[in-house]
């Protein structure tokens, strides 16, 4: 029998301790554990995303029942999303540690723990204390808070609600949270801090250190775990132990009256125990051997696995490296496809891994066929393992590459963590340079692409401003056919509106239309009946004005710019109509193109001017 152990991760001492007793239990009844991390399940996860990572392992074939811990999930949703799995898979699940509805629980009775500390505070006749969490929003914490409120009101207390501190997370939650709470106990308003777990006690105590604030002289603390006196040769923080082993011992045995029987309760209820130390200031002997624990492993890091080059064998130093740190069984499974957290878990059931390393007590182990992900590892090869397991997820950010199958044991969780870390550097590296190759091919097709087009498009551009200049040399033609008995003299202008290509991108295709009807009944209006206009694109226009007055583009410009300046100040618009315009002379002999090219050059010399009076 194979039993699965579901954490959050194995990054402290408590999830260690996890290990160790769900270890040491289950395998005492002849069974063998699977304890899977899920250290990619984030406070900011998607539900479905997470609810697929969970999936992946709950749904392994070879495992025959479910442990599963909530509270050490950050995920504020984790009740639902159990509840989710639990309808999904049929296995039997037992939740350890907070209550979900319809499964099996084992439960703290965090009320009786938060009794004995206020009881044990208010014997030293303490009874003005403030308590810090960890945001109410995580389940665990706020199951805490609960509880605390109810012991509160069990003993006929009321704590004002500026010292029930919420902080925001991580190790400097309870250091922040007893910067508020220094100025109350130098005035000697607060003599006690009651801390949601040891991690914020300990937080705490080193804020109230380095501001010359004695604990416990000048306030007692105690915290809730019991995950920090491992350290010390003598229980240093006064906490409530929550007896993990009696814990695992009970969740173990509700599973497996799940799995061979039948068992009608639900909720399992049991009682931690308050173990006294030097915070609460009972204990008189203020002599303490920091006396650290030292992990057993030689590891200080694999180096250089994510700067190994494309054609470097990696093998040789994770071999090298299990074996220096006496790890008898791992592998490392690479998914075909990398898994994004967008997929279904449906969708999850269709991916194939491959083993990408294998070792087993010394020896290296190669399989060439790919297979089912959902079985961990092929039967033949899970078959021969019997000592518990741990599984690691290796990912960055929402995509997954696969995971590392290793050995555990206690004090091993630097190592794994450390080969975990690695691993996923090592994957994404390999995988974003492969995508960036990808996108580069493509990059380099798009812009082949786009040489072509230009070509053609130079080609089409250059027929249609051909095509333009018979366009204007024929109405130069009927222009002068018509005025007999005059010169045949005419001048080309070359109008240009200079910004509206600005007006269009910033300000929408809708006022562009506006721009260009108003500049097209400006022109119109200011030349002569029998003068043409001719709009050649979306900014330009070509005027044919007949020459039979001296100057006649002074009269045109007056006109003109005299009602496009009436036009900008009467216009409720964020922009004002400018244009350019260049000119040149001409008659039925001229060369049109000639002629249209002068235009475009004293266009050109107007713009630039115009640019420089800027």
């Amino acid at each position: 029998m194979r039993i699965g152990f579901i954490i959050g991760n194995l990054n402290d001492d408590y999830c260690n301790k996890i290990s160790k007793f769900v270890s040491q239990k289950i395998s005492s009844l002849k069974a063998h554990v699977v304890i899977c991390e899920c250290a990619d399940i984030k406070s900011d996860t998607p539900i479905d995303c997470v609810y697929n990572t969970l999936y992946r392992y709950a749904a392994c074939d070879c495992l025959d029942g479910i442990i599963i811990a909530p509270s050490t999930f950050l995920y504020q949703n984790i009740g639902e999303l159990v509840k989710k799995l639990a309808k999904k898979i049929s296995k039997p699940i037992v939740s350890m540690g907070l209550p979900i509805e319809g499964i099996h629980s084992v439960i703290i009775d965090y009320t009786a723990a938060f009794d004995d500390i206020i009881s044990h505070f208010i014997s030293h006749d303490i009874n003005s204390f403030a308590f810090v969490s960890d945001p109410f929003s995580t389940p665990v914490f706020n199951l805490r808070y609960q509880a605390f409120l109810n012991a509160i009101r069990k003993n006929g207390l009321e704590i004002p609600s500026e010292l029930i501190l919420e902080g925001t997370g991580g190790y400097m939650s309870g250091y922040n949270c007893a910067r508020k709470l220094a100025p109350l106990i130098r005035k000697g308003s607060v003599k006690a801090v009651i801390c949601a777990s040891d991690d914020i006690a300990l937080s705490v105590i080193r804020y109230f250190s380095e501001n010359n604030i004695n604990v416990p002289c000048d306030v007692k603390i105690i915290g809730l775990d019991n995950t920090s006196n491992d350290s010390f040769y003598i229980p240093y923080l006064t906490t409530i132990d929550i007896c993990l082993e009696q814990a695992f011992e009970k969740a173990v045995s509700v599973l497996y009256e799940q799995i061979f029987g039948n068992n009608q309760t639900l909720t399992h209820y049991y009682k931690p125990e308050l173990i006294i130390g030097l915070s609460c200031g009972c204990d008189k002997n203020d002599q303490i051997k920091n006396d650290f624990r030292i992990p057993w492993t030689c590891f200080h890091g694999l180096k250089a696995i994510p700067q190994a080059s494309e054609g470097e064998d990696i093998i040789p130093k994770l071999t090298q490296y299990l074996a220096l740190n006496n790890v008898s069984h791992c592998f490392i499974v690479k998914y075909c496809n990398p898994i994004s957290a967008e997929i279904s878990a449906d969708e999850a059931e269709k991916y194939m891994g491959t083993l990408f390393f294998g070792f087993s007590k010394g020896k290296c182990v190669t399989l060439a066929k790919s297979f089912s992900t959902l079985d961990i590892l092929p039967s033949h090869i899970m078959n021969k393992i019997s000592e518990p397991m741990l599984i690691k997820p290796i990912f960055i950010s929402n995509i997954t590459f696969g995971f590392l199958f290793i050995s555990v044991s206690m004090h091993m969780a630097p190592l794994i963590n450390d080969l975990g870390n690695e691993l996923s550097l090592y994957f994404s590296s390999k995988y974003f340079n492969e995508e960036f190759m990808e996108l580069e091919k493509k990059n380099n097709e798009a812009r082949e692409s786009l040489m072509i087009s230009n070509k053609r498009l130079n080609e089409l551009t250059v027929k249609e401003n051909l095509d333009k200049l018979e366009n204007v040399r024929q109405l130069a033609s009927n222009m002068l056919q018509k005025r007999k008995g005059i010169t045949g003299e005419y001048i080309l202008i070359v109008v240009e509106i200079v910004n509206y290509q600005n007006i269009n991108e910033q300000y929408g295709f809708s006022e562009g239309e506006y721009v260009i009807s108003c500049v097209s009944n400006i022109l119109a209006n200011s030349i002569r009946d029998d003068d043409f206009l001719s709009h050649q694109s979306f900014e330009r226009y070509v005027l044919l004005v007949k020459n039979i007055q001296q100057n006649p583009i002074q009269t045109i410009s007056k006109r003109f710019l005299d009602a496009l300046e009436e036009l900008n100040q009467s216009n409720d618009k964020p922009y004002k109509i400018s244009v350019c315009w260049g000119s040149a002379t001409a008659n039925m002999e001229s060369n049109i193109e000639e002629a249209y090219s002068l235009a475009e050059e004293n266009l050109l010399d107007a713009k630039q001017k115009r640019l420089l009076n800027l």
